[in-house]
């Protein structure tokens, strides 16, 4: 750029460096912005993930802790944990609807569990699942975390990688 000084000592910049800088700008911000939301989608995944796989591992201490049956019920788009209340005072181990409800959650995200069969979890009184598999969240994002394994004694956050669930 050149920088012009007048008669009087006065500089400044002509109206073509001016309009140069302002489309350079531009171009910056659209760029920033687009990729601002890629990485809001992504940390949006991360957030329903870590939150859904905290829940698990609170039903799963809760299970163990008040020595009671809890279930964790997987919908399209939301999950609600349950604990056996039914019939009083112990619940019999199976899930009914009158079932005390303990926390859930909707996302804004599919879930899919895989086997896809399988949409219900059951920890026992030593916070023991009943079946294993993964939840994933599907998104077009790729974020760090966006699956779950749940093993009998253990569950875990991961990445699907190549249809799997890499555990980290």
């Amino acid at each position: 750029m050149t920088y012009r000084v007048d008669r009087e000592g006065r500089g400044g910049f002509t109206l073509v460096e001016i309009m140069i800088a302002l489309a350079i700008l531009g171009i910056v911000v659209v760029l920033a912005v687009s990729n601002f939301q890629g990485m809001m989608e992504k940390y949006r995944v991360e957030g329903e993930t870590k939150q859904m796989f905290a829940d698990l591992m609170d039903a799963r201490g809760r299970a163990m802790q008040r020595n009671r049956v809890f279930f964790v019920r997987i919908g399209g788009n939301d999950y609600k944990t349950y604990e056996d209340s039914t019939p009083a005072p112990d619940g019999n181990g199976a899930w009914e609807s009158t079932d005390a409800f303990a926390v859930g959650a909707t996302v804004q995200h599919t879930i899919v569990t895989e086997p896809v069969e399988l949409s219900d979890y059951r920890f026992n009184r030593n916070g023991i699942a009943s079946a294993t598999g993964t939840i994933r969240i599907l998104s077009t994002a790729q974020p760090d975390y966006d699956c779950i394994t749940v093993q009998a004694t253990r569950i875990k956050m991961g990445q699907i990688n190549a249809g799997t669930c890499v555990e980290k």
